[in-house]
């Protein structure tokens, strides 16, 4: 009885949630975000599919987002999620302190923000992906 209460105990230890982890998918997402014909130089990015997610952020002006998950995905553009990173870096500009070249700060819709809501998709293969993303201003 104890023996098999002990492997119940470990099967279900075993089957969290949270220790989970995906299988890499050997597959990168990359390109450039404008919005409204400005590049966009600060945004967190979320590629999701029905069971996986992953996150990167534009650096350079240009963003890139590793172990995508294949096939159909959605797309958010997320700059709010870096607005902190603006003011840290204008803070420290006025402290005298360098932090690389100044960059500006462009405040898309919340709607670009999450994948669901974004109408943002593309296809997911093996490897290296291009997609460049253009964001329209919302009404337009």
């Amino acid at each position: 009885m104890r023996l098999s209460l002990l492997v119940l105990t470990c099967c279900l230890a075993g089957c969290s949630r949270y220790e989970y982890r995906l299988p890499e998918t050997g597959a990168t997402l990359e390109g450039t975000v404008t919005y409204g014909g400005e590049t966009v130089q600060m945004a967190q990015i979320n590629v999701m599919s029905d069971k996986a997610q992953a996150i990167g952020q534009i650096e350079g002006g240009r963003y890139k987002v590793e172990n995508v998950p294949l096939g159909q995905v959605k797309i958010g553009v997320n700059t709010e999620a870096m607005r902190s990173n603006m003011i840290g870096q204008q803070m420290a500009r006025a402290k005298g302190v360098s932090t690389g070249p100044a960059l500006k700060f462009i405040s898309v819709p919340a709607k670009y923000a999450e994948p669901d809501t974004s109408g943002i998709t593309t296809t997911i293969k093996k490897g290296k992906n291009t997609y460049d993303i253009v964001l329209m201003p919302v009404g337009k």
